[in-house]
């Protein structure tokens, strides 16, 4: 728009490099490609290792659909290979990374001789305000089906639900309910479960978690160490309920990434603000009350 004797103009910002996880494996790719493509820029898009193939099908739709040759391309290979090559790359404009901090930060320095541009969407330990005045059966099964969601494997997963006191107990028994109530299994079925995580290391680690959390004196109402009854192969987690979290726990500060929900009191507004933000991640949160204002 013309101001004065000035005029700004949006221009594409040069080719993407795009890196994606393996968690969301179509969904990541769509939203990175497509506003890149949409703006004018050409990208060369990296998935995931470990979550290939989605990406491999949507170069072959991209190709069908017609887009000029160059404008999309596709490398596969690690983030240690392939990610840094590309982050420090001379001819790349912008990069735009979702994956763990401690890869995150690994881009950015690599991009930082180029000075080039950096989009990071990292890791997160979400709050989830509910208070009294909400639906409370609602809220919470809510609560509990968005933490468990893809087996728990989602960066802005509300994966701490702070519950007003006065309604504490009667959420912690909705939700033990819920948790029992999930069920694993077979991810090329149809049906309400929910699958393995990715790999050996994922579940391990999530194993680990587990463990630290009840040797810390958290009140374990779902779940646990091992894998679910009738799954002794796969990397299938128990689907783990927490209550009675001390804020400084362990499980309530790491991100676990898998099946695991912790619960935890407060009294006031204020507290439950000060709870929130009391993280060393910034990425989604939930609030849950009868009242809009």
């Amino acid at each position: 728009s013309p101001r004065g004797g000035s005029r700004i103009v949006h221009e594409p910002i040069g080719v993407c490099a795009l890196i994606t996880p393996w968690n969301w494996p179509i969904n990541q790719v769509v939203v990175k490609v497509i506003p890149a493509l949409a703006a004018g820029c050409t990208c060369v898009l990296k998935p995931s290792e470990h979550a290939p193939l989605s990406a491999m099908l949507f170069a072959e739709m991209l190709d069908e659909a017609g887009f000029p040759p160059g404008a999309f391309n596709l490398i596969n290979g690690d983030g240690a290979l392939a990610g840094a090559e590309l982050s420090r790359h001379p001819d790349v404009d912008m990069v735009s990374f979702t994956g763990s901090p401690r890869a995150g930060v690994a881009v950015s320095r690599a991009a930082a001789d180029t000075i080039k541009r950096v989009t990071l969407e990292l890791g997160g330990k979400s709050p989830n305000l509910l208070f009294a005045d909400a639906d409370l059966e609602g809220a919470v099964n809510w609560s509990v089906a968005a933490c468990y969601s893809n087996a728990g494997q989602t960066c802005d997963a509300p994966t701490r639900l702070l519950v007003e006191r006065p309604v504490y107990e009667d959420a912690k028994a909705i939700a033990r309910q819920a948790a029992l109530a999930t069920k694993g299994g077979d991810p090329a079925k149809e049906g309400d479960h929910i699958g393995p995580v990715v790999n050996a290391r994922q579940f391990e680690n999530i194993q680990r978690l587990i463990q630290i959390g009840i040797d810390e004196g958290a009140t374990l109402l779902a779940g646990g160490v091992g894998r679910p009854d009738g799954l002794e192969v796969g990397y299938y987690v128990k689907p783990t309920l927490f209550a009675d979290v001390g804020n400084e726990m362990t499980v309530n500060r790491e991100e676990i990434f898998g099946p695991a929900l912790c619960m935890l009191p407060f009294d006031t507004e204020e507290e439950a603000i000060r709870l929130a933000n009391d993280t060393p991640y910034g990425l989604g949160a939930c609030i849950q009350t009868g009242d809009p204002a």
